[in-house]
């Protein structure tokens, strides 16, 4: 599932400002972070996506078990649920709110913009 695509288009502008304020720096080979390498904008986007959704999922009851080399993240629903990928759990919890999977990431990533860009939802 490509997250990008749930959260509408950015603009590069946009992109950059969200990237730093979550800490990532830019130089000649990419954009980089305390966890990641120099990579294109695209993948740092989808990274700090990961890491934000990952995060506000937390929030209502899912587990953070790690993070794979290339970034992907496994999650938990509460205590004894099985592990899964993020794209599963939005889907599961997308389901348990009778949602759209659409309509919760971009929620749940809208919520980090405005917290990335200062602004308080609400």
């Amino acid at each position: 599932m490509k997250l990008e695509r749930h959260v509408g288009g950015l603009s590069l502008a946009r992109k950059v400002n969200y990237l730093r304020a979550r800490g990532w720096r830019e130089d000649t080979e990419g954009w980089s972070s305390e966890r990641f390498r120099p990579v294109p904008i695209a993948r740092a986007i989808h990274h700090q996506l990961t890491d934000d959704l990952s995060r506000a999922l937390c929030g209502m009851g899912w587990q953070v078990l790690g993070y794979s080399p290339r970034g992907y993240v496994q999650l938990r629903d509460g205590e004894r649920g099985k592990p899964c990928s993020l794209p599963k759990a939005l889907r599961l919890q997308a389901r348990r709110e009778r949602r759209p999977v659409a309509e919760l990431t971009y929620a749940l990533f809208l919520a980090a913009l405005l917290e990335t860009e200062g602004g308080a939802p609400g």
